[in-house]
């Protein structure tokens, strides 16, 4: 009785949280007038791809999710690559100031990020990088969260490996690669989901570096498309679903390296 009970919660649970993203689905088929309808419908009267034939008929559509989708892969790269190393250095590595660096490191925890807005702005416009990929990815390659989890992961691994392994000539990044990223491959995987999704929904600060429309990410291009102010909901809908169609094959794909990982690691 426990176990059903427990089920049918977790069911209503999962179905309040999908609800949105069913309803926008279910949205982007509707044709016109199910919009200015009397009575509220969930599924549409008729299937209509009217909404799809103008999101992607869009000059713009296209070039943002194009940029969004360069400047997410950039930053969960990178910021995978930075965490992986950071970690490696603080766990496997002893040098002068170690304790101190790493506790300036993790103080950037108790830091909001619109309170870095100013200072990111500023050192990114005097690097010449305003309207680039490499101004809105830069600020976003260092995470303290990320490097603390990839850090716990780590700290399993025995010392005494890394020493065997540097005998026998094999160098750090040989070490990394061949022994720690297949030891944590799913937290390196989690990193990796979370920054490209945080990079992909970043909507404030590729606002303020980007001027020309050619450069927008798609956050801030789905509101410059004009579809709400047009009338045209189905549309707006419709640019929703294809916008999030990245993230759920994401996942997908995720899931399988994950289990993969578990049961016989990533060589």
């Amino acid at each position: 009785m426990a176990r059903i009970i427990r089920t049918i919660i977790i069911a209503l649970l999962a179905a309040i949280m999908l609800f949105p993203l069913l309803y926008a689905f279910s949205a982007s088929f509707f044709p016109p007038e199910d919009f200015t309808a009397s009575e509220a419908r969930f599924l549409p009267s008729h299937i209509s791809f009217r909404g799809y034939a103008l999101a992607l008929g869009h000059r713009y559509f296209g070039r943002y999710m194009l940029n969004s989708f360069i400047t997410a892969l950039m930053s969960a790269t990178l910021r995978t690559a930075v965490s992986v190393l950071a970690a490696f250095a603080f766990t496997h590595l002893s040098f002068r100031g170690k304790r101190i660096i790493l506790t300036a490191l993790l103080a950037t925890l108790f830091i909001p990020p619109d309170a870095m807005l100013y200072e990111n702005y500023t050192a990114i416009a005097r690097m010449g990088l305003l309207d680039s990929y490499a101004g809105i990815v830069l600020p976003s390659i260092f995470s303290a969260s990320a490097m603390l989890l990839t850090m716990g992961s780590y700290a399993a691994a025995d010392r005494d490996i890394y020493d065997a392994a540097r005998m026998d000539g094999t160098g750090d990044l040989g070490y990394i690669a061949r022994m720690l990223v297949p030891l944590a491959a799913p937290v390196s995987i989690t990193v990796f989901i979370q920054a490209f999704i945080s990079s992909f929904n970043s909507y404030l600060w590729p606002l303020l570096v980007t001027v020309r429309p050619r450069m927008r990410t798609i956050q801030i291009g789905i509101a410059m498309l004009g579809f709400a102010e047009e009338g045209e909901y189905g549309a707006q809908f419709a640019a929703i679903i294809i916008m999030t169609a990245p993230f759920l094959l994401l996942l997908l794909a995720a899931r399988r390296l994950i289990m993969k990982a578990i049961s016989g690691g990533i060589s």
